[in-house]
């Protein structure tokens, strides 16, 4: 979601025909787990693009994988089997599923006939009795399909743990010990209460392991029984005392927390003494390095190590292959010019390397790489230092109402005093509303902005709401304002009922909801609703979304810190620095711009506009194909508005206002000034502002916005994707998007682009946080 756009893009799936050589098929026995290495990816019913998308899956996902070819892996998902791009899927080392692993309830839990509580009971599970486990489910893997006393259903992952030998087992009694200050709360969220707090190496009793990756666990200490987070503990019985190579460039730290400081580099080749793992997916390892000690992320070690003299770059697009032959998968495509790391040499005369690019190991054909780029690519990486840290930058950010569309397959909580319910449908009761613009909101004596202004409510003034009145698609909210009623816009209020991401007040709140608003009722937990609503147009961005929520600081941070995007990846363009051109042609552009609808044959105009703004022409293209769906937006087609610049068509692209004559067609190419309240209208009326009567114009005229207003502007001085969304200068302001996906989204198009060219040279402009 975006303040000044208006629309958001996804993965493009590839062209794709019906499945052919699949692997023959066994009904919840998958053969092998992929991540999706892509931020958003569609799930389809069927291997061909014109299927019907089911479904989408955010990037790092993990799902089973049935079958696979060049083109399409089948998957299961929602406990089907479904279809995605296999050039999107990382496959992970094939392992056979246990279809009969014995499970054991931590407590007392409830199966369903499907996979949400909301559907029908049928059985009832008491703590510690053992279920057969059949098959894994949900999107991020938190539903179970077990078989229970002659019953077959859904369970919640979080209530059951594995026995072991079939034993049965009410709880784990292991001995644990603290490695940090660590507290202790009441439940499985570091913002419940603290029942008391634990000094480094305090020794606990961990009864069970909770949430969907077990990274809180229920301990014992003294009597006091709470939830940790399962990072800050140590086996006191476990150690892996084993020399170890460091693989990567890498640090030893003195600890693993956030605040955790470099004690010296380790070069790859170095030998370490590991003593033991830490996290719950063993993500550190406590090390020994000539007499120090520390800890160093275990990706970074290996058993075994080939020294690298110098990197290897592609000469040509190639692909790298899961073995030693072109005829097996295809597991990523390897640009031109791309820089990867090379292990090993095989084959009798090495015509084979084993290499690593965008995180993922495999094989390429030696021939098609040099220790040097190839003539006409030229690749330049400058750093920015910021006076803030990663975890600075993303409650910042937070702060802003930053949205992602992360959780739009989960549960979104509403406590049920705040509504009022009938049948499914119900209805926020609870009064209380917040003026959040910033500038404040005229009470109005009537419903209509001609109407005289009783007095202007400050921002973050409380008021009460009464009612609301509606006229076709205008709605106007009745409030009490101390002793005053008029009314407001809804884009200047928002309600005080917080939509929840988990069934307690202390949990992240995805949203708001306005008094008044009807939202569907989707099941029941305790004293919570779950719900389903969209916002509607002309609401304030804080108020709830089923696809569009709030982010957290969790979700933020992967976004936000430059370390975490590798140097090789689609993504690090986000950090392309704009001002500067690509050196290409319109006859180049124009092949991109086929059957790209307005845009079409528009080569020339995107050349002519980043020669005269300064404004990198991939990105101006890049930029409208995403904002206009192509070229087939209703504000690249064209919008019809009145003598004033009101758009004369709806958001379906029906005429209104038929008693209107129209004055003229607008064009707005890269969705400038399109906000989230009314996308069509504010953008049209801008570009008639502007004078936007034709696509050329509206490409140049807008290219001159973007670089002003942004890349070349004298403060500001956003010159890349990233800079444009996060600001680091100023956190906060001046940010052309509120989706926290939507530097990263820009570059695949801009990235493909570029590997059109034959020569270009690429700058690179990263932040550098402390």
């Amino acid at each position: 979601m975006k303040s000044t756009l208006s629309r958001l893009g996804v993965a493009t799936i590839v062209s794709g025909t019906i499945l052919s050589t699949l692997a023959p098929l066994q009904s919840y026995a998958a053969t092998s787990e992929g991540t999706v290495n892509t931020p958003i990816l569609n799930v389809r019913s069927d291997s061909s693009t014109s299927s019907s998308i089911v479904g989408k899956l955010t990037e790092g996902t993990t799902v089973d994988v049935y079958a696979v070819n060049d083109e399409w892996a089948q998957i299961e998902f929602k406990g089907q089997k479904r279809y995605v791009s296999s050039d999107y899927l990382t496959l992970l080392p094939t392992s056979i599923k246990n279809t009969n692993s014995l499970y054991i309830a931590k407590e007392n839990a409830q199966m369903y006939t499907s996979m949400t509580s909301s559907s029908s009971i049928k059985a009832s599970i008491k703590q510690g009795d053992t279920v057969t486990y059949l098959s894994t489910h949900g999107a991020s893997g938190s539903w179970y399909k077990v078989s229970y006393k002659g019953n077959t259903g859904y369970v919640a992952k979080r209530y059951f743990s594995l026995s072991k030998s079939g034993s049965v087992t009410s709880q784990v009694t292991k001995s644990y010990m603290t490695i940090a200050t660590t507290k202790v709360h009441v439940s499985t969220s570091s913002s419940s209460r603290v029942v008391v707090t634990l000094s480094k190496g305090q020794k606990v009793i961990l009864q069970s392991l909770h949430g969907a990756t077990n990274s809180w666990a229920k301990i014992s200490y003294n009597g006091v029984t709470g939830y940790v987070a399962m990072k800050n503990l140590q086996s006191t019985t476990t150690t892996l005392t084993k020399s170890l190579f460091v693989h990567n460039p890498t640090n030893l730290y003195n600890s693993m927390s956030s605040s955790k400081t470099a004690i010296r580099a380790l070069k790859p080749g170095t030998i370490v003494t590991r003593i033991s793992t830490h996290g719950a997916t063993g993500s550190w390892s406590k090390v020994t390095y000539q007499s120090t000690t520390g800890y160093v992320p275990t990706r970074d070690l290996s058993e075994t190590f080939t020294p690298i003299a110098t990197p290897y770059y592609a000469q040509q697009d190639t692909k790298l292959y899961s073995s030693m032959s072109s005829s097996k998968k295809t597991l990523l495509q390897i640009p031109k010019g791309t820089k990867v790391e090379q292990f090993a040499k095989f084959g009798a005369s090495g015509s084979w390397y084993q290499v690593r690019y965008n995180n993922t190991t495999g094989y390429v054909v030696a021939r098609d790489f040099a220790l040097t780029p190839p003539i006409g690519i030229k690749k330049n990486v400058s750093y920015t230092n910021y006076p803030m840290t990663t975890q600075t930058m993303a409650e910042r950010q937070m702060a802003q109402f930053a949205q992602t569309d992360a959780h739009r397959f989960e549960n979104a909580y509403l406590p049920r005093a705040w509504v009022s319910v009938n049948g499914v449908t119900g209805t926020i009761t609870k009064p209380e509303m917040i003026v959040v613009s910033r500038v404040g909101t005229a009470l109005k004596a009537a419903a209509s902005s001609n109407s005289s202004t009783l007095i202007k409510i400050p921002y973050d003034a409380e008021i009460e709401y009464v009612n609301r009145y509606t006229s076709g698609s205008t709605t106007w909210y009745k409030v009490k304002y101390g002793s005053i009623t008029g009314y407001v816009t809804p884009s200047s209020v928002v309600g005080t009922a917080n939509i929840l991401s988990q069934p307690s007040l202390g949990s992240h709140a995805y949203g708001q909801i306005n008094t008044g608003e009807k939202v569907s009722i989707t099941g029941q937990q305790g004293n919570y609703y779950t719900i389903s609503y969209k916002r509607p147009a002309g609401h304030n961005i804080r108020v709830f979304d089923n696809t569009w929520r709030r982010a957290s600081v969790d979700d933020l941070l992967p976004y936000v810190d430059p370390s975490q995007i590798d140097a090789n990846s689609r993504s690090f363009y986000q950090f392309l620095d704009l001002s500067k051109s690509a050196g290409t042609t319109a006859t180049t552009l124009n092949k991109v711009l086929t059957s790209k609808g307005t845009l079409s044959g528009q080569g020339q105009a995107f050349v002519d506009a980043a020669s005269m703004y300064g404004v990198n022409e991939v990105y101006l293209l890049s930029h409208a194909i995403l904002e206009t769906g192509h070229g087939t937006s209703l504000l690249a087609k064209g919008v019809p508005v009145d003598k004033d610049g009101n758009a004369l068509i709806n958001s379906s692209g029906n005429r209104i206002y038929p008693e209107r004559p129209v004055a003229a067609t607008v064009y707005n190419m890269y969705g400038i000034q399109a906000t989230d309240s009314n996308p069509l209208g504010n953008g049209a009326k801008y570009a008639f502002q502007q004078k936007w009567f034709s696509p050329k114009e509206a490409i140049i005229g807008g290219a001159y916005w973007i670089g002003a207003s942004y890349i070349n502007h004298p403060t500001y001085k956003q010159n890349t994707l990233y800079k444009m969304r996060f600001n680091p200068s100023s956190p906060g302001t001046h940010q052309y998007a509120t989706d926290i996906g939507w530097a990263a989204k820009q570059t695949t198009s801009i990235y493909n682009i570029y590997q059109s060219l034959d020569a270009y040279t690429l700058n690179f402009d990263v932040p550098k946080y402390q």
